[in-house]
Order: structure tokens, then sequence, then C-alpha cells
């Protein structure tokens, strides 16, 4: 599973590097491995922009780091303060069907400005799960 979760973690350091806006289709190498389109479109939708995306070397997490276009709307802030986040992620099997969706956690003090930074830990899920995505929505 580790070699799987690293590859699929990966995968995402490509897709963050992308410009804004831009889903990409990334293919993990390995055998068996299947090919995953990562859509982070959300992370570069305001209030946010994507600065990088790093996994872990284990394959357990991916860190996305993410910087305030403007400061949040209350409401935006409230999801943060009360629902640990404002973005889930969802894994995606080939007939685009839900197989579980991930609340990540986030790392760093909330400053609710532009300009402040904070990462969006996402787990990666178990290795059947992996082994079944094609695609991983951030929503």
């Amino acid at each position: 599973m580790q070699r799987f979760a690293t590859a699929l973690a990966l995968a995402v350091l490509a897709v963050g590097l992308l410009p804004p806006g831009q889903a990409a289709d990334p293919t993990p190498t390995g055998p068996n491995l299947p090919q995953v389109k990562w859509e982070l479109d959300r992370l570069n939708q305001e209030p946010f922009k994507l600065i990088k995306a790093t996994p872990d070397p284990r394959g357990t997490l991916v860190r996305f780091v993410v910087e305030f276009t403007r400061p949040p709307r209350p409401s935006e802030q409230q999801d943060w303060e009360r629902h640990n986040g404002a973005v889930v992620f969802r894994f995606l099997d080939e007939d685009g069907i839900i197989i579980r969706s991930v609340q990540p956690s986030w790392e760093g003090e909330f400053v609710p400005k532009k300009g402040a930074r904070m990462a969006i830990l996402l787990p990666m899920p178990d290795e059947r799960t992996l082994r079944r995505t094609r695609s991983v929505v951030v929503e």
C-alpha cells in the first residue's frame, strides 16, 4: 500500500505546479496502478491560491500550501473554524461514483487576511479505495 499511496501522492506534485484552473491527468508509475485525474481547481479559486503540494515520504498524507487571495468572508471563516476547512476531497471510481470523501485538516494558525498561508493536510485513504480511484475532485 505504501508504494501505491506514494505514487498517487507524488502525482499531486505535478498537479500543484500547473497554472491555476488547470486539471491534470497524471499517471502514477508502477504495476497495476490506475490513471488518476486530479481536479484541484477549487484550491485556485477565491479566496485561495495553491502554492504547492507535497506528499509525505510514507505516502500517507499530502500537504497543500494555500494562500488567501483576499480575506475570507464571514461564512467562509465560519467553515474553517467550525468544520475544519472549507474543502473536501472526493475520490471517484471509473463511473464517477464517489467512493470516499475525505475532510482534510489544516496546519498553521488561521489568519484571515490576504497573503496569509496555511497548509491543507489530506490523509490518503486505504489501498482498496486508492486502487479503485480514477479521479480526485476538490469541492
